[in-house]
């Protein structure tokens, strides 16, 4: 091998061939093994058909700027030189036939441009994230693409193409996001809030060769409160699927109080709600029987078998149990043989008694009938009579309240008045008497507004502000529909038009309406819960508090201007952080650090304070 001067930045390598006799050889072609890369090795390949007998190659490789190739080597018997570029300066490489006496027979050259590799940063997805779906009652999968803020974000880097040594890499972040633990290709980060995080990736070979560079924006959009309260609503829902079956197995006590915690973590499930009514219901009345069973044990250790035999029999009525019929059954051989028709009739009387203490009136006249059928009793007929009737009034009332609950929900308050008043007389209900009066109070109002409304739009037509006098009269009529209203209407329609984006009152807007009114923006303002806005949700809960205040209502819409604060504050904050980055980008350290100071005034961020501190300030 010899090596032949170039200049101060040429290798030369030379092989020597020793065969039969040099012979005229043709010009040399340089082949390339694939495209050049900065940090890998590149292998180039000349024809060996031009390679004279005992003639050898000689190759020069010398950088046209920058570094010298690092480790230039050759193989093949001269016919390969490998070398490693450092930078992505072009570099010119010469292969020359020489022949026996050392004489250049021909050359040839080629420029090889290295090039950086594609660093290309991607987000891993193990498991997606999962939410639940309270209305369907079943997880659902989220998009791969969804990510939720302060939870530890996997993100992978590769070269492109690949490289075939050995590599790593240097993460940078901006201030708002962490970086945190890395393995191999991968890292984890973590933002605080929901945004917008800034990654870049630079990759070095072994040696320390930059080999390429990427960046990346990793959109977080998932806060973190809306996965707890997902988590909330399906533990909610799990822990009252386990009072159920707890309730199945007659562990009355701890299904309730499964239930109750359900209801705690997921206040606005009616359907859990609903239930844990139903089944407080129920186990008052188990809890009922259960005392009438123990007071029955305590009568029969007395020697009063009648007594003890009225609340066994009313116990079963309340609440059914397996063993209540031969508990029954013992305790009617006790009483003496010859009152046993007696005792017979009067277990029937009873029992009916007691459903009739339940509001169960078809089972309590049937216990009536079977009584009377054995031991004649002017009472109890007199008393079926009274049932009968009270069954007749008790139909009469809910078909009024049903039919007034319909009137009321279509807007007719009066009609629904009426009918309230027909239900109640045919059925004093206490409830519907106070709601009733809540009724008659909401219609004064009304009135008293819709009267209101006209008087002021009668003053703003004398002022000749006839479009303004002209909305009050429709203001008027929606409160409350009169005819001094609708007269007016007629009258300035002929020359007066309003504005098709005029906005007009309605008595929501007065703070005046039914708990049914009330009900109806709550569920408006659920739905705009949803689908996530907040300000029109929170303006239509104040509507529904203002018409029917609760102390639920008004925490949950004091915790609700709460989150729009909290929004306001992150969104604001971000803005911030992302004007902050870009001057801290530019050089201008300074001014990034005092804006970033002024985002931690608007909201508190760690990885923000973490930031500042590692600058020195």
């Amino acid at each position: 091998m010899r090596i032949k001067p170039f200049n101060k930045h040429v290798l030369l390598l030379t092989l020597l061939l020793y065969f039969a006799p040099p012979v005229l050889a043709a010009s040399p072609r340089i082949i390339a093994n694939g495209e050049a890369h900065v940090g890998e090795q590149t292998v180039i390949t000349v024809d060996a058909s031009g390679i004279p007998s005992g003639g050898s190659v000689e190759w020069s490789v010398s950088p046209t700027a920058g570094q010298n190739p690092d480790r230039i080597s050759l193989r093949a018997g001269g016919r390969e030189c490998a070398f490693t570029p450092l930078d992505t300066q072009p570099i010119r490489v010469i292969a020359s036939f020489i022949d026996r006496e050392g004489n250049v027979i021909s050359s040839t050259e080629s420029l090889i441009t290295p090039q950086e590799f594609t660093v290309n940063v991607a987000v891993v997805v193990e498991k997606p994230l999962t939410l639940w779906d309270a209305s369907k009652r079943s997880n659902y999968v989220l998009s791969p693409d969804i990510l939720m803020a302060n939870t530890p974000i996997k993100l992978r880097a590769s070269l492109a193409p690949n490289f075939k040594g050995k590599h790593t890499f240097k993460w940078e972040s901006d201030a708002a996001t962490a970086l945190m633990s890395q393995d191999n290709d991968d890292i984890f980060i973590r933002r605080g809030s929901t945004g917008e995080s800034e990654i870049a990736v630079t990759a070095f070979n072994a040696n320390g060769v930059r080999l390429g560079s990427g960046a990346s924006k990793v959109n977080i959009t998932l806060p973190v409160s809306t996965y707890e309260d997902s988590a909330s609503e399906r533990e909610a829902w799990q822990n009252w699927q386990r009072s159920q079956a707890l309730w199945e197995s007659r562990n009355y006590s701890e299904a309730v109080e499964l239930a109750g915690r359900a209801s705690l973590l997921s206040p606005r499930d009616n359907e859990i709600a609903e239930g844990l009514r139903a089944m407080s219901t129920n186990y008052a009345r188990y809890t009922k029987a259960l005392k009438l069973r123990e007071d029955a044990e305590n009568l029969e250790n007395r020697q009063l078998y009648e007594d003890a035999l009225k609340n066994l029999r009313a116990a079963q009525v309340i609440w059914p149990i397996d063993s209540g019929a031969e508990e029954i059954s013992e305790a009617e051989h006790k009483v003496n043989e010859q009152r046993l028709l007696q005792q017979q009739a009067n277990w029937l009387r009873d029992t009916a008694s007691a459903y009739d203490n339940e509001n169960m009136y078809e089972d309590a006249l049937d216990y009536y009938a079977r009584s009377i059928a054995l031991v004649s009793s002017d009472a109890v007929l007199d008393r079926m009579e009274r049932i009968r009737n009270r069954l007749t009034l008790i139909a009469d009332a809910d078909r009024y309240a049903g039919e007034g609950n319909t009137l009321e929900r279509e807007g007719k308050l009066q009609e629904a008045l009426n009918h309230y008043a027909a239900s109640v007389q045919s059925n004093p209900d206490a409830t519907l008497r106070q709601h009733i009066e809540e009724l008659q109070s909401v219609i004064s109002r009304r009135e008293r507004q819709a009267n209101a409304l006209n008087r002021e739009g009668q003053d703003l037509q004398r002022r000749n502000q006839n479009q303004e006098a002209l909305k009050r009269y429709y203001e008027s009529m929606k409160v409350w529909e009169n005819d001094t209203a609708n007269q007016r209407i007629r009258q300035l329609s002929r020359n007066v038009r309003l504005a098709p984006d005029t906005v007009i009152r309605g008595p929501e807007d007065f703070g005046i309406g039914t708990r049914i009114d009330a009900q109806k923006m709550i569920q408006a303002a659920d739905s705009l819960y949803a689908q996530g806005e907040l300000d029109e949700a929170a303006a239509l809960y104040r509507k529904a508090q203002n018409i029917a205040p609760s102390d639920e209502m008004k925490r949950w819409v004091a915790k609700l201007d709460a989150l729009i604060k909290e929004r306001d504050a992150v969104n604001a904050a971000n803005r911030q952080i992302t004007e902050a980055n870009a001057l801290y980008k530019a050089g201008k350290v300074k001014e990034a650090l005092d804006l970033y100071r002024e985002s931690l005034k608007t909201h508190k961020n760690a990885e923000v304070e973490a930031f500042i501190k590692r600058q020195g300030n």
